[in-house]
């Protein structure tokens, strides 16, 4: 079996997912997700129910509790004869190819790398399981028949001072520069704080904020990023993936050069090279 600890948001279990699907599919056994890392307090972050995810919930009896040595061990075998697999480091690690199950993957896996082989099956387990208003299937079907450009502003928990040293957020000027790159096109706004978005959106561009008007899930929100033939994201995962799905064949990407304003950390496995960085 595959196990994935799940952690953080739902662009986080999005791709903690897809890199043990990639695993399982490879080996042809289960996949498992533990949740034990949410506290009760958290329970609501989980999100892949949403989606149309091929996973069981694990019991706590599958999770590994390595003793001492065991844990010597695991820190210093070869990646193939691991019980447990650390992330390394945020970039994509090789080491992973060499993984065999079971195993108990533990970390982010922010990388395409990790699922590239089964891209496509990837795609179909985040079709959504929700069945959407008349009124979303709507615009949808307006975002991807027009020239649109979603837009997403990643504030709210980014804004906290721990947050905001680590991750950084996405200026004014970058949401600027890349509005530039797309005339003639309408930015459809996607946000946690659609407020201070509105008195800090580019000068002069034809918009509608979406967020809190007519979508109020974060499933709504990610799935009408999907639709739009163009994105412009913030350093989020969520928006991230929201790009990744979308199917347009034209269509044009736009990320921040810098991910993360800490130190260390190398984004050059996160952005696919096709995705333009500014």
């Amino acid at each position: 079996m595959i196990l994935v600890q799940l952690k953080g948001g739902l662009g986080n279990q999005m791709f903690q997912y897809a890199a043990g699907r990639a695993l399982a599919l490879r080996y042809d056994v289960p996949l498992y997700l533990d949740k034990g890392s949410y506290e009760p307090r958290q329970a609501a972050m989980y999100g892949l129910d949403g989606l149309k995810i091929h996973a069981a919930a694990a019991s706590e009896n599958m999770i590994p509790h390595p003793g001492p040595l065991g844990k010597v061990f695991n820190r210093l075998a070869p990646a193939s004869m691991r019980s447990i697999l650390r992330e390394a480091h945020f970039h994509y690690d090789p080491a992973f190819e060499a993984v065999k199950p079971p195993v108990y993957l533990k970390g982010y896996w922010q990388s395409w790398k990790y699922f590239a082989p089964v891209a496509d099956v990837i795609r179909e387990d985040f079709a959504f399981n929700i069945d959407f208003s008349p009124e979303i299937l709507a615009k949808a079907e307006i975002l991807r028949n027009s020239d649109s450009v979603a837009m997403h502003f990643r504030r709210g928990d980014y804004t906290s001072t721990s947050a905001a040293v680590y991750h950084g957020i996405c200026e004014p000027e970058y949401y600027e520069r890349a509005a530039a790159r797309y005339p003639g096109a309408t930015f459809y706004i996607f946000t946690n704080d659609p407020a201070w978005v509105k008195d800090n959106l580019p000068a002069g561009i034809p918009y509608e904020i979406l967020s809190g008007s007519l979508s109020s899930t974060q499933y709504e929100d990610l799935f009408l990023m999907s639709q739009c033939r163009h994105q412009i994201i913030a350093n989020s995962s969520y928006s991230w993936w929201a790009a990744w799905l979308n199917r347009f064949p034209g269509k044009r990407i736009t990320a921040p050069k810098r991910w993360f304003l800490a130190e260390g950390l190398h984004d050059h496995d996160l952005v696919p090279a096709a995705w333009d960085r500014i």
